[in-house]
Parts: structure tokens; C-alpha cells; sequence
């Protein structure tokens, strides 16, 4: 019977196919739905699809914290599902299929009449059977002519029989090594092949190794007497050598023909290569007697064809290996890297360099504030369910931000970007996983709310730029990939400094920042738009001076910062520098203050402001592009700039031509920011070369 299928495909991950064997069939977040979706927008149970009397199916939302979509329309009640449509969940999307229709198919229920020949299988094999004349044959192997019945002469009843010993002893190599996939026990089957077919006394597999140095990989005898008897007697390399490399069969009854010296007794040999899919020689099959007539033509043909089956074998074992390897290696990366980077490592093991790497690194650590006193209200078990139900959440934040997961500490979390791949993304991807970290934080509280447990969590995040120590430390009985270095310590002194819901910024990461400003990147679609704002010098631990601090504005922190220092009318010393998503328009709005800095002019955000009102004219165009010229005054100046009152709106970023007659000065200026205020606009100015001397 064949069942629905949903084909669920991840922002970072690929696709996978989940089969609906029973309904109703829950999706979402929690590991008790049918389909789990790590999305940190999923609710812990956020729909399910329904079986119809019908033989259709309905969607249903299960009243979702952020709404279900199906076919980008907000489902708002039960919804017939048609083949093809596509349901999305956070940032998951889920195609339903229906299973495919077959065209009726018509059956015939009268009995069998007429000639027909019945044979089972095991007839095929058992050639062997047969009389020991030719007059003896059985009718199925008697050849008819028009002119009546001709037995089957000697040769080709011996070509029968080879091919039907062929047949039953390739149907019993297969037989005893289907289902195994121990290349010891293959090689056994081989040598018991050959000992049944010959009158071998010695088989062995080998290979060329470095220097066309011939190895021995393993070997057996018929008998424990022939291993004594064999103990003395060599194995000629030049054989191996010769079929290795030109891949060919050899069989000899002549040693000293072919090796140039008998062998201490060994009479005749075969050997055979063992030729890979890709015509790559796997090793040889060799095979020697104390019996002149040891081996026949057809002991090395037989040989011949069981070589390449075993190569097959071989071949598919290893790829077994590979397969399970690989299985492991991504379930153990998954655990701590995000899936782009775990492919990339599988395909390219050597792009991963370890041992220690010095590169540049943006370390994140969030830690539960509080958390001891929410353990010592809560039973070890519900403590356990809580972090899990918080890191499960968190993980897929930093991987879906391209992060790796370093470790957890305690309650807390250290994640890295820029390890082991770095990104010129790198301190945006941090910013935005801290942001979602936040988000995350009030989700997990709505569910705890919902539960009834009382408990409410709060994180604070430290985030730091620099030159790290990147690979794996430890010791020969355990590794970890992590990073050490100064810049890794300062982030976990930010966090620890942090309040709760506070996400604070090292200076280096700051710097970062403000170049891919300068490069023109902006936030990508679906991430998050945020603002940083200068905290002044901090006393940490370790530290003989300050560090310089910032503090990482967003959502509704952020509006509510630009809107009251929009309205104060001077952005004062502490101003806002907002990263925009690269489909915003700059706007005029008091919530929409936009600060783009220069480079080298990190030292006038700096500078203090005082207050002054100065008559300027100013020269420029507005938003719209139209042509100005205003008297107006300033409301406030510093060395490189000043604030001005303008009656239209301009642009981010427009030059302005500025005059101030009472000190003689005219120059231009590059407009900074701009908000509303009750009597008009404020722009924030930035002075080219030298300013008046205010």
C-alpha cells in the first residue's frame, strides 16, 4: 500500500521525505509530533493533516503562536489538501504528495491449458545429475530437426555441465555472502570454492603495495597437513606483479617456465586480478598445487568470472563502510555544526584544517540568568526538560545563522562563527542568532506559561571579534573543536556583564560592522534590522584598561531608542547606528533615524555636542530630488558636524552645500541622519575637510 508523503526542506538543511502512515498526522516542534519540525517559529504541536471519508486529506492549524500557510494564504480554517500544495511552518516549507495513480489493470482468472514446460530453479543447478551416457540424456537436452531427435554430442554436453557448475557454485558464492559483510568470511567462500573445483592446495588474496611490493592480505590451505607441507614453499611476486599490473589471468602447469625456477615442489598456479567497476585492480586471486595437473582451463575461467564478482562485492562492502563512516561523521558534526558546513567538511575532508589555525572569529555566549535559583524551584527532572526544551530551540537558531555549536556550559551556550569556514558575514550572523536567541527565550516562556510550571527564563549574550586559535584541543582519549584566544575570553566577559535581555558588542565586532556598512551589505531578507549604541568603557576581568562596549538595539528597543532621541532633538552622544535590511527605504520618520558612518570618522560620533544656535544657508535637494535653498539654524555642533533645522525632508547620504556666514565658513557636508520633529526635520551632518571653528 502506498501512503501520502511530505517532502520537508529546511532553510540550512536538505529536503527529507516523511511518510503518512497514520492520521491525524501532527506537525511541529515537540518530539511527540508525527512530523518534527526544528523550527524556533514552530509551536510544540502547530497543525495536523486530517483523513477525509472521501479517501482526501485537510490541513488544520492547531491554533499556532505564528500561523500556518498553505500556498503562502494564512489558513484560517480546515483546508482540503490537493497533490502538489506547499505548507509553511517558520522558515520550513512542507509539499504534500499524493500517492501515484495507477491505470487499472484487467486479470484473466481461466486455468492454464495447452504446452507448457514447468522447471524449478534448482533443476538449472543440477546439471550434475545427469546419466553418465549420452544415450542417457533427458529429453530437455535432446536437440530437435525437422528430420527427428539428435542427441547432444560430448563436447557440448561439457560445455553444459561447465556452465551449470558455473551457475550453482555462483548461485552459492551469493548465497553465503549476501548478507554479510565480512571480507574475511568472502575470502573463505573463495578458498572453498577453489579447493572444491581444483585440487589446490594453498589460495591466498594479495595486492601490490608501495614499490610494487606484492602483500599478502590473507591466505588458506586445504588442510592443516598442507599448511606444514607449504611452510617452506615460496609465493612467486613475479606472477602477482605481472597479472596485477597488466590484468590478466594466468595459469601455468609449468613453473619453471614462467618464474624461471621451479618452487620447492609447487607444480602448477593460477592467479587472477580482481577488476573494480572502474577498471581499477582490487588485488588477485592466487592459487597454486603440488599436482602437475592441479588446475584445468576451466578452474581458471571459473576463477576468472568469480575475480570480478568478489572485485563487485568488495566494491559494494567498502561503499557499505563508506556509507556508515560517513552516517556517523554527519550524525556526530550535525551535533555541533551547521549542515552546510558538515557537507562541505564530507565532500572536502582536507578544507577543514586541524591541529590549530589562527583565524579571525565572532564568539557568541549566552547564559541563563538566574538559573540557580529557577533549579532550586524546580525537581532535577523538570530543570533537565526545561535546558533541553531551551537548547533544542537555540541550536537551531545558531545553525540556521551558519554558527557552529561549540558546547554547552551548564546553561549556557558558546557558539562560534567563522570556525571552521569564516564568512565576511560573520558578526552580522552572530548579531541576528543572538537576536533570535532573545526571541527564542520568549517562546520557551510562553510554553512554560502554558505548562503551568511558573518559570520564566532570561538570557544575557556577549558577543567579541578577533584572531583566535581554531581546532582540536584535548588530549589522545578526547578532542573537542573549540578556539582559544583572548577575543574568545573578552565575549564571555561581555556576557557575564550583560543583563538580562541585553545583547552586548565587543569594539573589534563593531569595527566589522562598519566596514560591510561602508561595502554597502545590508541585513538579507527575513533577518532581523538592528541598531548599535556606544556604552562607554567597561572594567572586566582581566583587562588592565577599559574596553569599549556596545549594546545591540532591536525590535521594539530599537524603535523606542530612535523615536525618543528623535524627539529630545539631538541624538546626543550615546546615537544610534542602525543596520537596515537592503529592502528598507530610508525614511524620515522619527522611528526611522538612520545613522551611515564614514570611514575615519569613528572619532566624531565620538566628539562631545553642545548645544548652539547659528544662522546657516543651506543648498541641497530634498527627498523628491527638487532644488532647494533655506536659512535655517543649527541645533546643536561638534568639531566635524552639527545638527541642522530644515523644513523638507533630504535623503541619507546627499551632499549639502553650507554657509555660515557668522564665521566666514562655506563648505560641503554629508547628510548622516534625519528625523521628525514637531517644527520640521533634523539632519545630522557630516562636514568634508575643515569645519568652522564653532
Amino acid at each position: 500500500m502506498e501512503y501520502p508523503r511530505i517532502i520537508v526542506r529546511g532553510p540550512t538543511t536538505g529536503s527529507r521525505v516523511e511518510e503518512c502512515r497514520k492520521f491525524p498526522l501532527t506537525i511541529g516542534r515537540s518530539n511527540v509530533n508525527d512530523v518534527i519540525i526544528l523550527d524556533e517559529r514552530a509551536s510544540r504541536t502547530h497543525a495536523q493533516i486530517e483523513a477525509l471519508p472521501d479517501g482526501g486529506y485537510r490541513l488544520v492549524d492547531l491554533g499556532s503562536r505564528n500561523g500556518t500557510l498553505l500556498n503562502d494564504v494564512l489558513v484560517k480554517a480546515a483546508v482540503r489538501l490537493k497533490d502538489g500544495d506547499t505548507v509553511t511552518i517558520g522558515h520550513h516549507r512542507l509539499v504534500f504528495r499524493l500517492p501515484a495513480k495507477r491505470e487499472d489493470v484487467r486479470y484473466d482468472d481461466r486455468p492454464i491449458s495447452g504446452t507448457v514446460r514447468l522447471q524449478k530453479a534448482g533443476e538449472l543447478l543440477d546439471l550434475g545429475q545427469l546419466g553418465s551416457g549420452v544415450g542417457e540424456l533427458p529429453s530437455r537436452f535432446r536437440e530437435v530437426t525437422p528430420t527427428g531427435p539428435v542427441t547432444i554430442d560430448a563436447e557440448r554436453l561439457h560445455l553444459l555441465e561447465k556452465r551449470s557448475r558455473m551457475l550453482r557454485l555462483f548461485y552459492d558464492f551469493n548465497k553465503q555472502v549476501a548478507r554479510k559483510f565480512d571480507i574475511e568470511a568472502i575470502y573463505a567462500e573463495v578458498a572453498r570454492q577453489i579447493f572444491e573445483i581444483s585440487n589446490a592446495g594453498r589460495v591466498l588474496i594479495g595486492k601490490l603495495a608501495a614499490a610494487d611490493l606484492p602483500i599478502v592480505k590473507w591466505v588458506a590451505y586445504r588442510n592443516d597437513g598442507m599448511q606444514q607441507t607449504y611452510a617452506t614453499m615460496p609465493i612467486s611476486r613475479t606472477v602477482i606483479r605481472k597479472v596485477m599490473k597488466e590484468r590478466v589471468s594466468l595459469w601455468s602447469r609449468d613453473i619453471a617456465n614462467v618464474t624461471g625456477t621451479a618452487m620447492l615442489g609447487v607444480q602448477s598456479l593460477m592467479c587472477v586480478p580482481m577488476i573494480g567497476q572502474e577498471a581499477t585492480p582490487l588485488g588477485v586471486i592466487y592459487a597454486d598445487s603440488l599436482h602437475l595437473e592441479g588446475f584445468t582451463e576451466d578452474d581458471v575461467d571459473y576463477l576468472g568470472v568469480l575475480a570480478l564478482t568478489v572485485a563487485l562485492t568488495l566494491e559494494n562492502i567498502m561503499a557499505h563502510e563508506h556509507l556508515l563512516h560517513e552516517a556517523e561523521a554527519r550524525a556526530a558534526y550535525r551535533r555541533f555544526l551547521p549542515p552546510h558546513v558538515v557537507d562541505q567538511i564530507l565532500r572536502d575532508p582536507d578544507s577543514l584544517q586541524l591541529g590549530g589555525v589562527n583565524q579571525v572569529v565572532t564568539t557568541l555566549f549566552a547564559d541563563i540568568r538566574g538559573f540557580t535559583t529557577l533549579a532550586e524551584r524546580q525537581s532535577p527532572q523538570e530543570t533537565v526538560a526545561v535546558l533541553n526544551h531551551y537548547f533544542e530551540r537555540a541550536a537551531a537558531v545558531i545553525f540556521r545563522h551558519s554558527g557552529s555549536l561549540d558546547k554547552f556550559i551548564g546553561d549556557g551556550i558558546m557558539a562560534l562563527f567563522g570556525a571552521p569556514q569564516p564568512s565576511d558575514r560573520d558578526p552580522i550572523n552572530a548579531i541576528q542568532a543572538a537576536i533570535a536567541l532573545q526571541e527564542v527565550v520568549q517562546e520557551v516562556n510562553a510554553d512554560l506559561r502554558e505548562q503551568g510550571l511558573g518559570v520564566q527564563l532570561s538570557i544575557g549574550v556577549g558577543i567579541n571579534t578577533g584572531e583566535v586559535t581554531a581546532g582540536y584541543i584535548g588530549s589522545k582519549l578526547r578532542t573537542d573543536y573549540t578556539v582559544i584566544g583572548d577575543a574568545v575570553n573578552l565575549a564571555a566577559r561581555l556576557e557575564s556583564n550583560a543583563k538580562p535581555g541585553q545583547i552586548l558588542v565587543g569594539e573589534t565586532t563593531i569595527r566589522c560592522l562598519r566596514d560591510l556598512m561602508q561595502r554597502g551589505i545590508e541585513c538579507e531578507e527575513g533577518e532581523h534590522e538592528f541598531a548599535f549604541v556606544p556604552l562607554g568603557g567597561l572594567k572586566v576581568k582581566g583587562k588592565l584598561n577599559e574596553v569599549n562596549v556596545y549594546q545591540i538595539l532591536w525590535g521594539e528597543a530599537l524603535t523606542d531608542t530612535l523615536t525618543n532621541a528623535a524627539a529630545a532633538g539631538s541624538l546626543g552622544d550615546a546615537q544610534p547606528t542602525r543596520f537596515r535590511s537592503s529592502s528598507g527605504r530610508p525614511s524620515v520618520d522619527a522611528e526611522e533615524t538612520t545613522a551611515r558612518p564614514k570611514v575615519g570618522s569613528e572619532h566624531a560620533r565620538r566628539e562631545s555636542r553642545r548645544t548652539l544656535a547659528v544662522p546657516v544657508i543651506v543648498v541641497g535637494r530634498d527627498l523628491n530630488g527638487n532644488h532647494f535653498e533655506e536659512t535655517t539654524e543649527t541645533v546643536d555642533v561638534s568639531c566635524s558636524g552639527a545638527c541642522l533645522r530644515l523644513a523638507q525632508p533630504v535623503a541619507i547620504t546627499s551632499p549639502l552645500s553650507v554657509a555660515v556666514p557668522a564665521y566666514k565658513w562655506r563648505g560641503e557636508v554629508i547628510v548622516r541622519t534625519v528625523a521628525r520633529d514637531t517644527q520640521g526635520y533634523l539632519a545630522g551632518i557630516e562636514i568634508i575637510g575643515p569645519g568652522p571653528k564653532w
